[in-house]
C-alpha cells in the first residue's frame, strides 16, 4: 500500500476568493455515469440538502476518475478541493516509519471529505489515497466558500456533518478502549457492509478489497490476532473471505457478536 504514496497529487492551486456568477469548471474532464450520480445522491447527508443546493454543488464541480493507488493528498499538503465520492473508495491513512500505511478509515460512495482543512486553512492531517478505481467530484475551495455564502442551509448542514463525524470518532474511540476484539471486528465489518455492501445470493458482499492488515488497523490489533478472530467468524458461518473479498453470510449472527451476545474465544484484551 505504501507504494501508492509515490503517485502524483491530483489537486491544483485554487483561484482567489471572489463571487462566481457562473461555474468555473463548466467543462468536466470526465462525465459521471448515471449510476455514479445515483450513488452520490444516495448519500444520507447529501440527499438531505435541498435540490437547488445539490444542483449547484454538482454544477460547480468537476468529475475525475482516478486509478487505485493515486495519491489525492499527502499529510502536510495544502488543501484545495472538497471531495465527494461517486464510485470506489478513498483511504485515509498515515505513513509509519517503516514505510507501511496505517489505515484509519475509508470514504465511500455518497460521502464527502476535505471540508475541514478548507475551512480552518491548516495542512492536511492524513494521506488521502484512492483505494480502488474511483470517480470523484471535486469542488475547489473558492467555489465552496461562495456556496457557503449563498446557501445558509449549507452552513447548518456542515455543522450537522461534523457533529456526525465527531460522534463516529467518539464511538470508535470508545470501542477501541472498552470492547474485546471480537466485538470490535464485528462492528467494523457491519460498518463496511453498510458502506460498501451489495446483496448477493450468499449474503452481503463488501465491494471493497480489504486486507487483513487494513482490518487489523481499523480495529486496533495485530494482524495475527485479527486473523484468529476472522477464522472463528468463518468457522461459525458468519463471514467468508475469498482472497481479499469479504462476504457477510449471516448479518444477524454478526450483529450478535458485535453486541456481545456471541463471544469469540480468546479475544479479551
Amino acid at each position: 500500500m505504501s507504494a501508492a504514496l509515490s503517485q502524483p497529487a491530483l489537486s491544483r492551486p485554487g483561484a482567489p476568493l471572489r463571487p462566481f456568477p457562473h461555474p468555473t469548471h463548466p467543462t468536466q474532464p470526465t462525465a459521471a455515469r448515471p449510476d455514479e450520480m445515483a450513488h452520490l445522491h444516495a448519500g444520507a447527508w447529501f440527499a438531505g440538502l435541498s435540490e437547488p443546493l445539490r444542483h449547484a454543488i454538482v454544477e460547480r464541480s468537476r468529475m475525475r476518475q482516478v486509478a487505485a493507488g493515486t495519491t489525492l493528498a499527502r499529510r502536510g499538503d495544502r488543501a484545495y478541493d472538497w471531495v465527494g465520492v461517486a464510485r470506489g473508495a478513498i483511504r485515509l491513512s498515515t505513513a509509519l516509519r517503516d514505510g507501511r500505511c496505517f489505515t484509519l478509515d475509508f470514504v465511500g460512495p455518497g460521502q464527502w471529505y476535505g471540508d475541514i482543512a478548507l475551512f480552518d486553512e491548516k495542512p492536511q492531517d492524513l494521506d488521502v489515497v484512492a483505494h480502488a478505481p474511483t470517480t470523484l467530484l471535486l469542488l475547489p475551495k473558492p467555489e465552496l466558500r461562495w456556496l457557503n455564502q449563498e446557501f445558509e442551509e449549507l452552513r447548518d448542514a456542515f455543522m450537522q456533518l461534523n457533529c456526525q463525524r465527531l460522534r463516529h470518532m467518539f464511538r470508535r474511540f470508545e470501542d477501541l478502549h472498552t470492547l474485546p476484539l471480537g466485538e470490535r471486528l464485528a462492528r467494523q465489518l457491519l460498518r463496511l457492509a453498510q458502506q460498501f455492501g451489495k446483496a448477493t445470493t450468499e449474503g452481503t458482499a463488501i465491494d471493497l478489497v480489504v486486507s487483513q492488515g487494513d482490518l487489523a488497523a481499523l480495529v486496533g490489533c495485530s494482524r495475527q490476532r485479527a486473523n484468529r478472530a476472522w477464522r472463528q467468524l468463518d468457522r461459525l458461518g458468519i463471514v467468508q473471505l475469498n482472497g481479499n473479498r469479504i462476504t457477510v453470510l449471516d448479518e444477524t449472527q454478526l450483529r450478535a457478536v458485535a453486541e456481545g451476545r456471541i463471544e469469540l474465544e480468546g479475544m479479551r484484551d
